[in-house]
């Protein structure tokens, strides 16, 4: 009997692996690639470039990429070639580890190899990582929650839009949860058994460090989980104790960086939250997914998944959690997991914002944990009561309740999943470079609003070259908070970039961090004939005809 109940797991399991690998590879490219990711492209063609010539200057040749990049964030230095290698090579990693992920770019550049870098070959890389969760999900699920607890956990993970979000994009943020998943994976094994299971959790912390900073955050978690779990790991206290003074060694670069940054306050181009709203917009994510958001929808929409959908079901994991003295310590070791990070980022956004949502994904297992653990007690029947076993009618109630949270969020996952399968949500450069490609002319002028964009457009866009000028930055202002840049001295910048062309397109997206006045444009409508316009999701495209001067 215990081998056929065995036997059927592993086929659920087999099928939510075929399920998550079909989410995410389905729609793979369904958005356009967004200038981050183009970003992430050229750091993996441009860092193991540095690395190379820090290793061999002479020997080192450029690399050629795809498209037109940003100069990289680590400038190249020619006169390192006279200088011993350790110095070379410290010249170089240190300020890497400044970058969100290095060490991810190196990884998408041995992928590169081997795959190339279309579309879809760019985004298979994440996807691995997304569906490689899912077993790791259950596997730490059924350590601290039973066998049924993990299934259902790893099937929302499976079919979580926003993790299958994550798991389309050309960034760190699926390999992150996979690590902290490994990570504490191996703590849990290790506290139960010992041995080389803390060489597991240290390796994937300390490779967790260096995808993404704010990682850093796993080594106060996994202190708290070790109180947690005590007395269990009595018995290997030596392993714990070597295991937490390893990763003092790997995260020290890191700290050397952060503790400078994070003590000093300074505005970031993020938004200021309260704990209580970075929460709800955790929630909202892991509850409905990306395209969850807006006023008044997003609060209808968030208040009846958190009542009746997944937030209810990790809501109900909590309390019978808490309640149950079997499964107090487990709850408190998700909740850690779930809330430190949380806190941790609002204490520092205090005093410079840096909170994003996609920053914590890597917390988002321990919320679809806690969620299959509510379903699994409200299915068993689990109440807090006093005195006796709950009634039938109770039971009832408790297992039509754990269907309705089920069938309420797996609705919302499938409305979400669908929308961001079906529909541009991303800025679509794709479909503004294949419209400016349809009525393109060799002696165009492209101009690039905000000029981010411009790397992205060119990994669409046919022509290799082609004239092209950055649009003007006209937002720096003055001490009495006046503008520095006069509309007058913008016409006079505008009027110089357009001489001797005839046609002029503006590529535009996300004005307003450029030219919150919309100055260039103005410029335009007022000395030139629009001839063309077509708007796409997050871009904007306008052709002009002006008057070609000498």
């Amino acid at each position: 009997m215990g081998g056929d109940k065995a036997r059927f797991v592993r086929l659920v399991l087999l099928a939510l692996l075929l399920a998550a690998f079909g989410l995410r590879a389905g729609s793979l490219t369904a958005q356009s690639l967004w200038r981050d990711e183009v970003d992430a492209l050229c750091y993996a063609f441009e860092f193991p470039n540095l690395v190379a010539q820090a290793l061999a200057p002479q020997a080192a040749s450029d690399q050629s990429l795809p498209n037109v990049c940003a100069p990289p964030p680590i400038p190249s230095r020619p006169a390192q070639s006279r200088q011993p290698l350790p110095n070379r090579l410290v010249q170089t990693l240190w300020p890497m580890v400044r970058q969100n992920g290095p060490l991810y770019f190196f990884l998408l550049r041995g992928w590169i190899w081997l795959a190339g870098y279309s579309e879809y070959s760019l985004r298979f890389f994440s996807l691995w990582f997304g569906v490689l969760a899912v077993p790791l999900t259950y596997a730490l699920g059924r350590r601290l929650l039973g066998r049924g607890a993990a299934v259902l956990a790893a099937g929302l993970v499976a079919v979580s839009p926003y993790l299958i979000w994550y798991s389309q994009e050309v960034k760190m943020y699926a390999l992150t949860p996979l690590l902290a998943l490994l990570a504490l994976y191996g703590l849990r094994r290790a506290v139960e058994s010992g041995g080389w299971w803390w060489a597991v959790q240290v390796g994937a912390t300390s490779l967790a460090f260096y995808t993404h900073i704010w990682s850093a955050l796993l080594v106060p978690v996994e202190v708290l989980l070790l109180l947690v779990w005590w007395p269990r790991w009595r018995p290997h206290w030596r392993g714990a104790l070597v295991s937490l003074a390893l990763l003092t060694l790997p995260y020290l670069p890191l700290a050397l960086w952060q503790a400078p940054a994070l003590l000093r306050e300074r505005e970031t181009g993020f938004a200021r939250y309260s704990l209580g709203w970075m929460s709800l917009i955790l929630l909202n994510g892991w509850d409905l997914g990306i395209v969850a958001s807006g006023w008044p929808a997003w609060a209808i929409r968030y208040g009846v998944a958190s009542i009746l959908g997944c937030g209810g079901a990790a809501l109900a994991g909590l309390l019978v959690g808490l309640a149950r003295r079997s499964y107090r310590r487990a709850t408190l070791a998700l909740s850690t997991w779930l809330l430190l990070p949380l806190v941790g980022i609002y204490l520092v956004s205090l005093r410079q914002p840096l909170f994003t949502d996609r920053y914590l994904i890597w917390t988002a297992p321990a919320f679809y944990l806690l969620a299959g653990g509510g379903l699994v007690s409200l299915w068993k029947g689990t109440t807090i009561a006093l005195g006796g076993d709950p009634p039938t009618r109770m039971r009832l109630r408790a297992r039509w309740l754990a269907l309705c949270l089920l069938a309420v969020t797996l609705i919302s996952f499938a409305i979400n999943l669908r929308v961001q399968a079906t529909q541009s949500l991303k800025a679509d450069t794709r479909s503004a470079a294949a419209y400016v490609e349809e009525g393109y002319q060799p002696d165009d002028l492209l101009l690039f609003q905000i000029p981010h964009i411009h790397y992205t457009f060119d990994y669409y866009f046919g022509p290799q070259e082609y004239a092209w000028a950055d649009g003007l930055y006209t937002n720096h202002h003055q001490p009495d908070g006046s503008y520095l840049m006069s509309e007058g001295a913008a016409a006079s910048q505008m009027a110089q970039l357009t001489r001797g062309y005839r046609t002029v397109w503006l590529v535009a997206t996300e004005v307003e961090m450029w030219d919150e006045r919309d100055l260039v444009r103005g410029w335009l409508e007022a000395n030139a004939e629009r001839t063309a316009v077509a708007h796409f999701n997050r871009v904007d495209v306008y052709r002009y005809r002006l008057d070609a001067s000498p």
